[in-house]
């Protein structure tokens, strides 16, 4: 399979339906408008009821499967005499596999996913791995080609100014097992063998998930998705999968244990709603695979453990993301509500109530109930049922607190502007009675520093609880290509006009 399936790719073939084989289409890729038509349909309507799967062939030989197809459109073309010359359906793919035979949706078949991100190349960045001998490229160039003429058959003079392009050899990066499956990320380089046009490696780096049984198709690009926010916090910015293959040993000839390979198009990857922003300088990224590998691995670990629990939390942070530089409103209290629904085991304990507080709880309770039922009463009972409930303002500050013993001489006051932030959020949302500031004329100057810090301590603290040494991180200088640099650059200068706004001395 030489063909890469992308953005802007077309191609003939023939499909099957449930109900009709061998029907011809025309595949059109193009993201969020990628679609199947397919002509001389017998039957009207398409996906059944069993099914919404697509097989196909396209280019002769590649066979394609098409999941979670969605029909978009059904439409009949009549000759003169009324009748029926072509059945014509649209329909919608979420996900295509190019390979060179057809999956199934329950095929657990595949053993690992492989892709490449935005800026795979930032976050594994291993200088040394390729090079070019410029300096006394003459020493070492004759038995190279010594060497190379003896395979050829024929001499291969030295030049006036020799040059050495090479490769270490290196393919893995960082290979780190975890509960997902073993993470690792590789360099495979293209080559080009030589003559007149040049020669040299064109280097990607790939991460790879190795699954300790096979899974369904559905089930690897789950795992896949999963792993968007670290690498997109790591990163500092939204990241995109730019290119998935699966690999696969087929049931076709299992004691061949044959092994192949399925190029993946998804119509729904993260298409990002604004430009992307500078990408992050290798130095800046806040865990190094490459120079601090066991930094690297021992984060990577915890924060997959805690996938399941921390997920929804997580996607909030990405989302947040990939607004990149628009700090607006709902932004704020998007950040402020991350930890709103972080698990019970990130955030403080409830509060024990004493008896008395136990006892007028309960006695307001029975006097509210036996009230009429409307808003105020429903909102009096939920807010007695939230009593000795951790609130907000507990939930970041205890998110809060590793990061200010260790280095909380770089953020000094974090805590009040926590706290001011969640007041801000209060306001948007509960429309707070009482402002000691006016949030819609001064957001500008407030609201944005009050998001960053939210962001800032939830995705730091997540990385801390997971082994990230910030103390480590603090003391390193930076280009600012990282939120989290940029944040710790112009912390004082923000904190200084929150105070002289807020009205808050020393």
């Amino acid at each position: 399979m030489t063909r890469k399936w992308a953005d802007g790719s077309r191609a003939l073939g023939k499909f099957d339906l449930p109900s009709q084989e061998q029907v011809y289409g025309e595949l059109a890729l193009e993201g969020y408008d990628s679609k199947l038509v397919l002509h001389d349909v017998k039957q009207e309507y398409y996906p059944g009821s069993t099914s919404s799967t697509v097989h196909g062939v396209v280019d002769h030989t590649v066979k394609l499967s098409l999941f979670d197809c969605i029909l978009l459109s059904s439409q009949r073309s009549a000759d003169a005499k009324g009748k029926v010359s072509d059945h014509r359906l649209e329909i919608f793919p979420h996900h295509i596999l190019f390979g060179d035979s057809h999956v199934a949706e329950g095929d657990a078949i595949f053993t690992s996913i492989m892709f490449k991100f935005t800026d795979s190349i930032n976050l594994f960045y291993d200088f040394d791995t390729f090079g070019i001998v410029l300096h006394r490229a003459d020493s070492f160039i004759e038995p190279i080609l010594a060497a190379k003429s003896e395979i050829g058959d024929r001499k291969i003079p030295v030049g006036e100014h020799p040059a050495i392009a090479y490769f270490t050899g290196k393919h893995t990066i960082v290979r780190v097992p975890t509960d997902l499956g073993v993470i690792s990320a590789q360099n495979l380089p293209t080559t080009s063998i030589g003559g007149p046009h040049g020669s040299g490696f064109v280097n990607s780096i790939w991460v790879e998930v190795e699954f300790s049984s096979a899974r369904t198709f559905n089930d690897a690009l789950e795992a896949t998705f999963a792993l968007e926010p670290f690498f997109s916090m790591v990163a500092g910015r939204p990241q995109r999968f730019e290119e998935m293959r699966l690999l696969a040993r087929t049931p076709v000839e299992p004691e061949a244990h044959s092994l192949k390979v399925f190029e993946v198009f998804s119509s729904m990857k993260q298409h990002l709603r604004f430009p992307l922003g500078r990408a992050p300088h290798p130095a800046d990224v806040p865990i190094d695979p490459v120079r601090r590998p066991e930094e690297f691995s021992r984060v990577l670990v915890d924060w997959v453990n805690r996938v399941p629990a921390w997920r929804d939390a997580r996607e909030r942070y990405s989302n947040s993301l990939r607004k990149q530089d628009l700090l607006d409103i709902d932004r704020l209290v998007g950040s402020a509500n991350m930890f709103d629904i972080l698990p019970s085991s990130a955030v403080p304990e409830d509060v024990e109530l004493s008896d008395e507080l136990k006892v007028a709880r309960d006695q307001s309770r029975e006097l509210f109930r036996k009230l009429p039922d409307s808003p105020e009463r429903s909102s009096i009972l939920l807010e007695l049922k939230r009593l000795g409930k951790s609130n907000l303002k507990n939930k970041v500050r205890y998110r809060a607190a590793p990061i200010v013993a260790a280095v909380g001489d770089k953020f000094p006051d974090l805590l009040w502007v926590l706290d001011e932030a969640v007041n801000c959020r209060n306001h948007y949302v509960h429309g707070a009675l009482v402002s000691k500031v006016d949030y819609s004329a001064h957001f500008h100057d407030l609201g944005g520093f009050f998001t960053k810090s939210l962001e800032f301590v939830f995705a730091a603290s997540d990385m801390v609880e997971a082994g990230w040494d910030i103390k480590a991180w603090a003391s390193r200088s930076s280009t600012l290509s990282h939120p989290f640099f940029d944040y710790r650059h112009s912390y004082k200068e923000h904190l200084d006009v929150a105070k002289t706004l807020l009205g808050k001395k020393g």
